[in-house]
């Protein structure tokens, strides 16, 4: 990863501007991931970002971002005028009713994954990702797996006991229900809120990503860079 949020931002800028005259059309899509603890998310967005030629944001990553206000007017300042304009009035009016468009964070949040969106070539992972970027340039998923499934790999990831593992994903469940319901007014389990549904423990991991790659092909033909890459 780059050495600041700075660099990263500008690497992503210059990318998908590169991908937007090679493909001599607007910005380049996005796939928008929202999953259950422990289905793997994160790996699975990196592999597939990677194929793409896209800039991955975790959780974490879009959390900084939104909370670095230089960087983050970064992101919108680069845009032209026309989409600036659009971006910000999407970011301030998406969620009009609802009742985080108070809180400075919350805004700043919306505007990060806004900004990100309308620059195009990002793989996102959560945040409320799926509900922000516009679904016509977005391929929404949401990754599922078995919850015994999803405490192994909760307990080998964080080299903790089976008994703590349940412990830690109950309490990652209900936080990010809490989070994506309070703040987005979404059901973040309702499958009619997305393109694709993907099982990883059924498809495994490389099953998942030759699926998900796939379905973004299929939904945005002219918007993957995958066949330069694999």
């Amino acid at each position: 990863m780059p050495k600041s949020l700075k660099a990263l931002i500008d690497r992503h800028i210059q990318r998908a501007e590169l991908m937007r005259r090679a493909a001599s059309t607007a910005a380049p899509p996005c796939l928008a991931l929202s999953r259950l603890p422990g289905s793997g998310g994160e790996d699975l967005g990196r592999r597939v970002a990677e194929r793409l030629g896209y800039e991955f944001y975790g959780i974490e990553l879009v959390d900084r971002i939104a909370r670095e206000a230089g960087v983050r007017r970064k992101l919108v300042e680069a845009l032209d005028e026309h989409v600036r304009m659009a971006a910000e009035r999407y970011a301030a009016d998406c969620f009009q009713d609802a009742v985080f468009r108070e809180s400075d964070y919350a805004r700043a949040l919306v505007q990060t994954i806004a900004g990100i969106g309308e620059h195009g070539g990002a793989v996102l992972l959560g945040r409320g990702a799926p509900y922000v970027l516009r679904p016509e340039r977005t391929l929404r998923v949401l990754l599922v797996a078995p919850q015994d499934v999803r405490l192994a790999r909760l307990a080998e990831s964080r080299g903790i006991e089976p008994g703590a593992a349940e412990e830690r994903l109950a309490h990652e469940e209900r936080e990010r229900r809490e989070f994506l319901r309070h703040h987005f007014k979404v059901d973040p389990d309702d499958p009619a809120l997305y393109d694709v549904t993907l099982n990883t423990a059924t498809l495994g991991a490389e099953g998942a990503e030759a699926l998900l790659l796939r379905a973004f092909e299929q939904r945005f033909p002219a918007g993957s860079t995958r066949s330069a890459r694999a």
